[in-house]
């Protein structure tokens, strides 16, 4: 038992030593100076980041490198008069983006990454919140409430077409929702507003029930961890909530700064609600400075202070390694986690991309396995067996350039002949291993 409690302390201190910084942080091109609102990455993990931030006066920027370049697509369609509030990544070509001008709401999408953008929705005297993408197709969008009901709507078209059947829910007194204050988990939802509750359904939106924020009229930001049936969360109103039961009960959390809550995220994205699971959680509150923790918001530390501006709005991709921060000024913030278990080990930028003989080889059970990075890219390092079948894929991550080791366990797998693959870019390699146990 006392080996037992000694490796897992270790293990958790290995852990927060890791992820306790970002591995990169950088402040990007927007090429405007408008507020910007929201940021969406893509949702359901490609090789590649796609990117989409929405801002005011019609506002909308795309980028397919991670934000090493954005481009500025919101014309063609979306008027300039506009002020945009969130933003969807539904694919590399296809996003919705919602604002309003004066009393109306209005939803525009392009499927042509852009070049032309088709009003999908209006709303008189109405006001949409959020959008969030559950499936590669399927959509639900949250409004404030007009005519005594929440404006709920849901889209099985990846946003071409709203239905707000089976989506009643009342409104109590003169509450409203915030600006993507909204999170979908499989079938459960939750949505924050300024009626001291969050409003929860585990059924895709076709019952809801109120949970009690005590002492937070507001909650201007909601995340939730996983996928899991109960998992962890965090609300952000004027102070920071957290619950570790899908938000039936939850209770003021230790935070730092002042001002009100922008946003919240985090990652990894796991599926379970093991308390040894790694994850780290940022946020951003009416100042320019980004507040993150790696001990499940327990204590925090300022990560990355602007220039200039104030945060807006923070949001992270589907892995959760890449996370974007955007500003009333037209900025934007760049942070980048490396993966458990990648070690780099050298910072000089290489001559060109390399993938080494694993060593030892042959090995039992474990070999390590040397790659080098020349210019930033997606990486990807996977293990085959002699059929070709995938065995187990070591690297899938954004790796800046500079010279990597991973280690490659085959315990559980039998002697034989394995083969490892490297994708960087148009950079592909292939090598022979041999485990002889």
């Amino acid at each position: 038992m006392t080996g037992k409690i000694c490796t897992l302390i270790v293990m958790l201190f290995l852990a927060k030593t890791i992820y306790s910084q970002p591995t990169l942080i950088s402040e990007q091109n927007s090429g405007t100076t408008q507020t910007l609102t929201s940021i969406n990455s893509n949702a359901f993990g490609t090789i590649n980041t796609y990117s989409w931030v929405c801002g005011y006066g019609g506002t909308v920027l795309r980028s397919t490198n991670g934000g090493t370049n954005w481009q500025n697509v919101g014309s063609n369609g979306i008027p300039s008069t506009i002020q945009l509030v969130n933003i969807l990544s539904v694919d590399i070509n296809t996003a919705i983006t919602a604002g309003y001008i004066g009393s109306n709401t209005f939803v525009f999408r392009t499927s042509n990454a852009g070049a032309n953008w088709v009003e999908v929705f209006t709303q008189a005297n109405g006001f949409i919140n959020a959008i969030v993408l559950n499936s590669s197709t399927r959509v639900f969008m949250m409004g404030d409430p007009v005519g005594g009901r929440w404006s709920l709507w849901k889209s099985t078209n990846a946003g071409l077409n709203w239905d707000s059947s089976g989506l009643y829910l009342p409104q109590v007194g003169t509450e409203a929702g915030w600006n993507n204050s909204l999170i979908h988990r499989n079938n459960q939802i939750w949505f924050g507003t300024n009626n001291s509750k969050i409003y929860y359904s585990s059924n895709a939106g076709t019952v809801w029930n109120s949970q009690a924020t005590t002492g937070e009229l507001n909650s201007y930001a909601v995340w939730f961890r996983g996928l899991s049936s109960s998992p962890e969360g965090f609300a952000g109103g004027s102070t920071l909530l957290k619950t570790s039961n899908s938000g039936i009960n939850w209770n003021t959390q230790a935070s730092m700064g002042t001002g009100n809550f922008g946003g919240v995220t985090g990652g990894p994205y796991i599926i379970t609600d093991n308390p040894l699971d790694y994850f780290y959680i940022y946020y951003v509150r009416g100042n320019n400075i980004i507040y993150g923790s790696s001990d499940r918001g327990a204590t925090w530390g300022p990560q990355h202070t602007a220039p200039a501006g104030t945060y807006r709005h923070i949001g992270a991709n589907y892995l959760a390694s890449e996370f974007w921060a955007v500003r009333d000024n037209g900025g934007i913030t760049y942070m980048f986690m490396n993966p458990t278990g990648i070690n780099q080990i050298g910072n000089e930028v290489p001559d060109k991309f390399t993938l080494d003989q694993n060593f030892p080889n042959p090995f039992n059970p474990t070999t390590t396995i040397k790659f080098s990075i020349q210019t930033a890219q997606y990486v990807t390092l996977k293990v085959y067996d002699i059929l070709g079948n995938e065995i187990e894929t070591l690297v899938n991550e954004k790796q800046n350039p500079g010279s990597y080791s991973v280690e490659f366990d085959a315990s559980n797998n039998p002697s034989g002949i394995y083969y490892y693959k490297l994708e960087a870019g148009d950079f592909r390699e292939v090598r022979k291993m041999i485990l002889v146990k």
